[in-house]
C-alpha cells in the first residue's frame, strides 16, 4: 500500500504557487487517532489537511470522468512536513524526502465514508484546539476526487488499497499539546493530540 499526496491542490489559490506529489509508504501513517510526536530532529513542523480518497480496483492513466469508477469512500487526512529539513535540502539541491517521508508523518481518518454520505458542495474543517484554523469549501466534492484520482495514475500504476490524498500546502504550525481536529461537513473524521 502507498499514500500519493497531492499536495497544495485544495485552496491553491490563497495558498499560491502550484499543487506537488508526494509519495509516502504505509510505515507514514499514523492510525487510529493516534498521537503524533513531534519528531526530534526538527524544529519546524507544519501541517496540511485534505481529502483521502481510497482505492477499490487497479488503476493507470484514467481519466478524471472515469476516475469515480476506481473509489467508493473518502475519508479525512493531514500530512506533516518538517519544513526546516524542506528548506534546507532545497539550498543544498538534494531531495527533500526526509521532510515528510518518516514514520507517522501522515494521520489518516479510522473511518471512510461513501460519496453519497457528504454533500455535493463539502466543507472541510482543520480546528486546532477549539478553534477553527482553517476552512475550505470545496465546491464539487467529486470532482476533486476524481481528478486526484486522475493526477495520481498518470504518474504510477494505483492498486486495491492504496490511497490518494488531494490536500492543502502544509503550512499550519503545529505546537505540542495541540489538539487537532478534521472534518468534513461537520462530521467529525480526524481527532488526535500532538505531544
Amino acid at each position: 500500500m502507498k499514500i500519493i499526496c497531492i499536495e497544495n491542490c485544495i485552496g491553491a489559490e490563497a495558498a499560491g504557487g502550484e499543487s506537488y506529489v508526494t509519495v509516502r509508504s504505509d510505515s507514514s501513517i499514523l492510525r487510529n487517532n493516534d498521537d503524533f510526536y513531534l519528531p526530534h530532529f526538527s524544529d519546524r513542523m507544519l501541517c496540511g489537511f485534505g481529502l483521502c480518497i481510497r482505492i477499490n480496483r487497479l488503476v493507470k492513466c484514467i481519466e478524471p470522468r472515469f476516475a469515480g469508477r476506481c473509489y467508493g469512500s473518502v475519508g479525512a487526512g493531514v500530512a506533516f512536513t518538517a519544513r526546516d529539513i524542506l528548506e534546507r535540502a532545497f539550498e543544498t539541491g538534494i531531495p527533500g524526502d526526509e521532510a515528510y517521508c518518516f514514520d507517522h508523518s501522515f494521520a489518516i481518518s479510522p473511518e471512510f465514508a461513501g460519496m453519497a454520505d457528504f454533500g455535493e458542495s463539502a466543507v472541510l474543517e482543520l480546528h486546532s484546539g477549539d478553534e477553527l484554523s482553517r476552512s475550505i469549501r470545496l465546491d464539487n466534492l467529486r470532482r476533486t476526487a476524481d481528478e486526484a484520482v486522475s493526477r495520481a495514475s498518470q504518474l504510477l500504476t494505483l492498486r486495491t488499497g492504496d490511497i490518494v490524498y488531494a490536500g492543502t500546502a502544509a503550512d499550519m504550525p503545529l505546537r505540542a499539546d495541540d489538539c487537532i481536529k478534521v472534518s468534513i461537513d461537520g462530521r467529525t473524521l480526524l481527532d488526535f493530540q500532538i505531544i
